[in-house]
């Protein structure tokens, strides 16, 4: 059965973008409550969350870089998927400023930047494909 599975991407191209896409998309529709339903998420923890959830976004941007390519310049690409997260911030807090009772914060893009950093760091330094049969490519 794993035999079949040698390599997730190889068999399945656009299986590399799902888990970024996906992310976004709860992303997107988080924005989309009201301040009055996320009295839950209290200042200084909500960097937390962004730092979290843009940490895992930036592992996942990661992803979207084939293993050759991202074995020839893997800083440069880290720094791509890392600018990704920042743009996906912005956009974030940009789509936040039209919902009711929620405020567009630098802070939050800065959570979300170093977030995006530490998960292609992370990214980075655990290089999946090389440890886990199923991220390996031909």
């Amino acid at each position: 059965m794993l035999k079949h599975l040698d390599c997730l991407f190889v068999r399945y191209p656009l299986f590399r973008y799902i888990p970024a896409l996906l992310l976004l998309a709860c992303i997107f529709r988080t924005s989309a409550i009201p301040g009055t339903g996320m009295t839950w998420l209290v200042p200084p923890y909500d960097k937390l969350v962004h730092a979290g959830v843009y940490a895992c976004l930036g592992v996942f941007f990661c992803f979207w870089f084939k293993n050759p390519r991202w074995n020839a310049k893997p800083f440069l690409y880290a720094f791509i998927a890392v600018i990704l997260c920042v743009v996906s911030g912005v956009l974030d807090e940009f789509h936040q400023s039209f919902t009711p009772g929620r405020s567009v914060s630098l802070g939050d893009v800065g959570a979300d930047f170093v977030g995006g950093l530490i998960g292609s760091v992370f990214y980075l330094i655990i290089q999946p494909w090389k440890r886990f049969r199923i991220f390996r490519e031909k």
